[in-house]
């Protein structure tokens, strides 16, 4: 990951993240978030039944859209 994103995007969210904060993060809805994480987009931690993201995915994930 690009250590200078992730020291400067979103650093008011916590490391690891759930689909309520990748909302906000990115601006998009929840079925969207589902859909990403479904479709591999953005790689979600193994965490039981609930979706759990690190940050550092949602910043390469950005990163990439923006190319």
């Amino acid at each position: 990951i690009n250590v200078r994103a992730y020291k400067t995007m979103f650093v008011e969210y916590p490391d690891i993240v759930g689909v309520k904060d990748i909302s906000r993060m990115l601006g998009i809805g929840r079925d969207k978030v589902y859909l990403l994480v479904r479709t591999g987009e953005i790689q979600k931690v193994p965490c039981s039944r609930s979706i759990k993201v690190p940050k550092a995915a949602v910043i390469e994930y950005v990163l990439r859209c923006i190319k």
